[in-house]
């Protein structure tokens, strides 16, 4: 996206809740109480939302892992789920030191 582009992007969120929640073909499991889920690029998610570029690049890798295992009926254990969960709940931490105390940040496990 150019930056023109990003100037013409709305970088204000209606609510105070950001919910970490994933859903098939969602990168960046991030979503508000009013607008549904946050665009992915991380240009917005720094500018909006105040995140790191480190943290940015785990929630994707997270996002990545849960469609590959999505798509993969027979890797569908228990314990793949169980070390998903543990990183979204590390990754759920991470999102509300970064956001502060702007918004509440929530886990909707699948």
């Amino acid at each position: 996206m150019s930056g023109s582009e990003f100037d013409e992007l709305d970088f204000e969120i209606a609510g105070d809740t950001i919910k970490f929640m994933w859903d098939y073909g969602v990168v960046v499991p991030l979503w508000t109480e009013w607008e549904g889920l946050v665009p992915e690029e991380p240009e917005w998610l720094r500018r909006a939302l105040g995140l790191s570029d480190p943290l940015i690049a785990d929630l994707t890798a997270w996002g990545e892992a849960m469609q590959y295992l999505d798509s993969r009926p027979h890797e569908r254990t228990d314990e793949a789920y169980r070390d998903l969960d543990l990183r979204a709940r590390a990754l759920l931490e991470r999102v509300q030191q970064e956001v502060g105390d702007r918004f509440r940040v929530w886990y909707h496990p699948w």
